[in-house]
């Protein structure tokens, strides 16, 4: 049982390897393609991962040249101050007539105490708000130092301790927590914004920060921050990552030029190899019939009864002249069948009745053998057509061929009839062969196809014949309709407008 399981496992393995290797080689192209895609996407999002890092890094690092001078000149201007020029003036107003309040509150109950401060603060937030002096301040220092610059600003407090009688900080905000009674619009979480639109600061634009703070009695300690930063910064960082983008750039466009050229030299190649192996596999085919109906009609010959009847031994003569003929065209026109898709035929009046007559009597000299019953309905009266005699009695016969390979009949009754309704004249060849379901007729005319389940079983081939026949039809600018149903025979329907 355990070696059943194994052979199976094996099996299976098998048929895997065999359908991916069947894909691989009916689809090369498409693989190519597909995995090329896979690989310059890979490396696509392999650069864009490198140059998004370059960027964080140098944003991160980056560092605003004029950065200097606008700290220096701020500094000054807020010494023995906060925040801004009048800002202590401000804070003053409000903290120095509540400290005794405080400090007996902060003794005695810590929730009057922390209600009252959030109160106070909220009045002094809002007041500095109000009365900020820092655009007034920042418009003169780039006057002062020729900024031209559009910069964001952000002025924040993130902290204020009171100080009391007994020289201890007594904390009544942090930017860290959230206030309930404080406006809630005002808070954010890198401190309280008292001026400024700068939504994400750090400390590449950082400009100043001070913790003041007094060691005397009834006084209060303040940390805050100010942030200035450039408007087009992720331009200035750009800026400086040109060179690294541009080489970025040139190298995908590189690869890009190099896939699109390899890809169509090796698609020419391809075509290249396809034309010779087309070449030897038209030879094989093409020469098949005629070689067939030259051997069987020197057979006949060498017959001792066919020698003494004379019009049978014409017959099959003229039969051997006709194929070998064909076999002389078939040397100088092969090579062209095998380098291009699309023929070219060379019309000449034809009278379609001996046309089609004398290809299938070479084609009953090939089958002689077979138990093949074979009915011609001929037009009822002469009719001429416009056609190649090469080409056209190379569609018939490979349609003839199919009818009878495609065959588990014991008899192999195959029907060739000329008739004429409005969309002209049409020529229909039917058989009582193994037939095609709807998806088979899709692909019978694709070079190379052939139906596994339904046909490769039964016969060996290359799957051209069909081909081919699409190829004469087109090139004479003709019709070709089929119809068919598994197991109930086929009918093709050459169609000749008039």
């Amino acid at each position: 049982m355990i070696r059943n399981l194994r052979m199976r496992e094996k099996l299976s393995l098998e048929r895997i390897y065999l359908s991916f290797r069947n894909y691989f080689m009916t689809h090369p192209v498409k693989i190519y393609i597909t995995t090329s895609v896979i690989c310059f996407l890979v490396l696509a999002l392999v650069q864009f991962i490198l140059v998004y890092n370059t960027y964080d890094l140098l944003n991160r690092r980056f560092y605003y040249e004029k950065k200097g001078q606008i700290q220096e000149d701020y500094t000054r201007a807020i010494v023995n101050d906060q925040l801004f020029p009048g800002g202590k003036k401000i804070i003053d107003r409000y903290i120095a007539p509540k400290f005794k309040e405080l400090e007996r509150l902060h003794a005695a109950d810590t929730a009057a105490f922390n209600k009252e401060t959030q109160l106070l603060l909220n009045n002094i937030f809002n007041a500095l708000i109000k009365e900020q002096k820092v655009d007034s301040l920042l418009a003169s220092i780039k006057e002062k130092e020729h900024i031209t610059d559009s910069l964001k600003y952000l002025l924040s407090i993130h902290r204020i301790d009171l100080m009391f009688g007994d020289l201890k900080y007594v904390n009544i905000y942090d930017g860290r927590n959230k206030y309930l009674l404080i406006d809630s619009a005002m808070q954010e979480k890198t401190g309280l914004h008292i001026f400024g639109n700068l939504k994400k600061p750090d400390d590449q634009s950082m400009v100043l920060s001070l913790n003041v703070s007094d060691q005397v009695p009834y006084t209060y300690a303040i940390f805050f921050t100010f942030h200035a930063d450039p408007y087009n910064r992720r331009q200035m960082v750009f800026k400086q990552m040109r060179l690294m983008l541009t080489m970025s750039l040139l190298s995908m466009l590189a690869i890009i030029t190099l896939f699109i050229i390899t890809l169509r030299n090796w698609i020419k190649q391809k075509h290249l190899s396809d034309v010779k192996t087309d070449f030897i596999n038209n030879i094989t085919h093409e020469f098949h019939t005629p070689l067939s109906a030259i051997m069987v009609a020197n057979k006949n010959i060498q017959n001792e009864k066919i020698l003494d009847n004379k019009t049978a031994l014409r017959s099959l003569s003229e039969i051997i002249e006709r194929q070998s003929q064909r076999l002389k065209l078939l040397i100088g026109q092969v090579l062209d069948i095998a380098a291009i898709d699309k023929l070219s035929v060379h019309k000449e009046p034809q009278d379609l009745n001996i046309l089609v007559k004398d290809i299938l009597t070479d084609f009953s000299i090939k089958f002689s053998e077979a138990n093949l019953h074979l009915t011609y309905e001929e037009y009822p009266s002469d009719i001429t057509v416009e056609a190649d005699s090469f080409h056209f009695a190379t569609l018939l016969l490979n349609i003839l061929d199919n009818a009878v390979k495609y065959n588990l009949q014991p008899l192999k009754r195959i029907t060739v009839s000329i008739t004429t309704d409005k969309e002209g004249l049409q020529i229909i060849v039917s058989d009582n062969g193994i037939g095609m379901t709807k998806e088979t007729i899709r692909y019978i005319f694709d070079k190379f196809y052939r139906h596994q389940k339904d046909l490769t079983q039964y016969s060996k081939g290359l799957g051209l014949g069909l081909h081919y026949v699409k190829q004469c039809i087109d090139a004479h600018q003709w019709k070709l309709k089929v119809e068919s149903e598994a197991g109930k025979g086929s009918t093709f329907v050459i169609i000749i407008p008039e």
